[in-house]
């Protein structure tokens, strides 16, 4: 372990956790073994016989499961290289413990097992990391080609070891999810070509931007950010490429656009989404011939630069809707690397809560305060809607409410989020404690985190069983009242087995 400016630096599964700032994260490594072994988690025992009889056929082994409890206990016995993830289960959805699996020692490849219907979830699956799907019904060749493209891949990916030592200041956490956005962070940092960041509002987007920025060739150019969804279209070409003086009334004087300031450094476009379809047309020019034309001016500039952008939307489904240019997407995705939400990085809260309550109150000029037993697992029965920003004004306001106390409690939290909290314990049924059945969030055979998961699981039915009943109401204004797309909504529905408004079952 060695002390730079930024922080700590680690070895790839070292135990030193990436606190404060950097660690080294390893593109490639080393494996050597050429049978692997297969875990296969799926309830429909022809499915898992077939996908059985492929892996034995190219000479591998492998275990059986039929719910995803006994997937995660058989993958953590094995260590396995593959794992073969249904979405839908007896006992909940393959997507709620993707980042379980992704995150066992062994680092397996996981494909995910997707019927019709499921592309949202195979969508998603893929930004956290699954290596690629099969659909049901399986085909013996197509599934036998998947395996050894898989241990192809894997075999690569741990070839050629390098360690890249990331400098990332304000990426605090040393959780399995966001270990993996570090991964593919260190990769788009290492490369030339356009990134493009997904992510909900508030995990941290432009932070990454700016990681990916300071650890590539390019840290001692510009990086020059431009808010698409803040930005007025009628003076977009201004903005984006200059103007000459008189090009247009007020022009009074020659003024750069970002492109040119970003000259030998990043254009970082934040929620490229929002870009007006005119713009990206002139966009997708630049990028393509590296020049420009200054509103007003008669010749052509040069600018090398380099693209990062950022989104929260589906950029994909708004090209298929033609909100967005096909071509221009396939500009941008030339990287790309996925920020979890705060949800899934509950093992970080204890890092998040000491980095930001030091950082508070050093800028209040108060000593640094502690917390009590009980304020973690607080914040853990929160949602975060709001991800990383939503955290840090809610220790903000935490810091203030204690005033001179050296310790927080829960009651220093702000009201609405005390509130949504108490709420939720509200909703869940009151009865007489019971013995917890095998699986269920009280098996001490599951790790309080998959605990958590499956409480969130059965406390999403119960609100998505209560929206259904509370009155004759269209689709859109259900997923109105609930704050969620059609798409999302009709996948809940098909995750939980609910019906919908129209009596379909998924």
């Amino acid at each position: 372990m060695i002390f730079s400016e930024y922080g700590y630096e680690k070895i790839i599964r070292g135990s030193a956790p990436g606190f404060f700032g950097a660690a080294q994260y390893s593109i490639r490594g080393e494996i050597k073994s050429i049978m692997i072994k297969c875990v296969i988690i799926d309830d429909d025992p022809v499915t898992a016989r077939l996908i059985g009889e492929a892996v034995k056929k190219e000479g591998h082994q492998y275990r059986v499961a039929h719910t995803l409890g006994e997937g995660l206990q058989t993958a953590r016995q094995e260590g396995p290289d593959l794992i073969f993830l249904d979405i839908t289960l007896p006992d909940g959805s393959g997507m709620d413990l993707l980042g379980t699996f992704l995150g066992l020692a062994s680092e397996p490849e996981v494909i995910v097992i997707s019927a019709s219907g499921d592309e949202k979830s195979v969508e998603t699956a893929i930004y956290l990391g699954a290596w690629d799907y099969v659909q049901k019904p399986v085909s013996n060749a197509a599934l036998r080609h998947m395996i050894r493209q898989a241990l192809r891949y894997r075999q690569d990916k741990a070839g050629r070891t390098r360690l890249v030592a990331l400098k990332r200041p304000g990426m605090i956490g040393d959780s399995p999810a966001l270990h993996r956005c570090l991964q593919e962070v260190a990769k788009a940092a290492s490369s030339a070509a356009p990134c493009l960041i997904h992510g909900e509002t508030g995990v941290g987007k432009e932070l990454a931007a700016r990681i990916i920025h300071e650890n590539s060739s390019r840290c001692g150019g510009p990086f020059v950010i431009l808010d698409c969804a803040a930005l007025q279209e009628s003076l977009i070409n201004s903005t984006l490429f200059g103007h000459v003086k008189g090009a247009f009334t007020g022009a009074n004087a020659d003024k750069k656009g970002l492109v040119e300031i970003a000259d030998k450094g990043v254009l970082f476009l934040d929620e490229i989404g929002e870009l007006p379809m005119s713009a990206q047309k002139n966009l997708l020019r630049v990028l393509q011939e590296q020049t420009f034309l200054p509103v007003g001016a008669a010749r052509e500039k040069k600018s090398d630069f380099r693209l990062v952008s950022a989104t929260n939307r589906d950029l994909a489904a708004m090209a298929d809707q033609q909100l967005f240019r096909q071509d221009l997407l396939h500009r941008v995705m030339g990287q790309e690397v996925f920020v979890p939400p705060l949800r899934e990085r509950l093992e970080d809260m204890a890092q998040l809560t000491a980095y930001f309550l030091q950082k508070i109150c050093e800028s209040h000029g108060l000593p640094t305060k502690g917390n009590s037993p009980d304020f973690l697992p607080t914040l853990q029965n929160y949602a975060w809607p709001g991800n990383i920003r939503e955290f840090a004004h809610c220790m903000e306001n935490t810091v203030v409410n204690a005033g001179g106390e050296p310790i927080v409690y829960p009651q220093h939290l702000p009201s609405y989020i005390r509130v949504r909290i108490r709420s939720g314990e509200m909703e869940k049924p009151q009865s007489a404690p019971q013995e917890p059945e095998a699986g269920e969030a009280g098996d001490t055979g599951r790790t309080l985190k998959e605990a958590r998961q499956e409480g969130a699981r059965r406390a999403e039915k119960l609100y998505l069983q209560r929206l259904l009943a509370g009155g004759e109401k269209s689709v859109q204004e259900l997923c109105e009242q609930a704050g969620i797309s059609k798409p999302h909504f009709y996948e809940l529905l098909r995750r939980h087995g609910l019906e919908s408004p129209g009596k379909k079952k998924f």
